[in-house]
C-alpha cells in the first residue's frame, strides 16, 4: 500500500528528517521518504490493511509539520 501525504507547515529540513527516520521505524511500514521542497512524505507499508502503522505515521507527521492533507 502507498500513501502520499501533503505537508504544507513542513518548515526544516531537520524536521524532515526526523519524519522519515521516525516513520521508517515503525513496524509494517516498509519505506518512507519526505521531501522537503515539494513538502510530501511517501510511505509503503508491508501490507495492504495497515491502518495502525499508518495511524502512527500520521501522528509523527502532525508532530512535526501540524495537518496534512492525503494525496
Amino acid at each position: 500500500m502507498k500513501i502520499t501525504y501533503r505537508i504544507d507547515n513542513l518548515d526544516c529540513p531537520s524536521c524532515a528528517d526526523k519524519i522519515e527516520r521516525k516513520i521508517t521505524k515503525i513496524a509494517g511500514i516498509k519505506e518512507a521518504h519526505v521531501n522537503y521542497l515539494t513538502k510530501k512524505v511517501f510511505i509503503v507499508s508491508d501490507v495492504t490493511d495497515n491502518e495502525a502503522a499508518i495511524k502512527k505515521a500520521e501522528k509523527i507527521i502532525r508532530q512535526y509539520a501540524g495537518d496534512f492533507e492525503i494525496e
